[in-house]
């Protein structure tokens, strides 16, 4: 599993931190409240839905990581056909299940 985090504001001004995680060929979104060191152990993370927004910071993240070799370029490739409409994010043991 591969975590990507980023630092963003949410609609009342309070900073929120999320993280994208990578596993099985899909990306799950969590948002934290961003709180000081007293209160971390305090902190609930909720999974949160991914917007245009959202897919195009975290590309620019992994574009960034890209250029100094840390991810590979089809993590880039794939949210750049999420991007465009060519491909979904979806678990693929859903899928399956769909299929059936």
């Amino acid at each position: 599993m591969e975590t990507f985090s980023w630092q963003d504001r949410d609609e009342e001004g309070n900073k929120v931190i999320y993280e994208a995680q990578h596993f099985g060929g899909w990306w799950q979104l969590t948002c934290t409240p961003k709180l000081g060191r007293s209160q971390r152990d305090e902190a609930v993370t909720t999974p949160a839905d991914f917007t245009e927004e959202h897919w195009q910071t975290l590309r620019e993240l992994l574009w960034r990581k890209y250029q100094r070799r840390r991810v590979s370029w089809d993590l880039i490739e794939h949210i750049d056909d999420i991007l465009a409409g060519k491909a979904t994010n979806e678990r693929r043991d859903r899928r399956n299940n769909k299929q059936k």
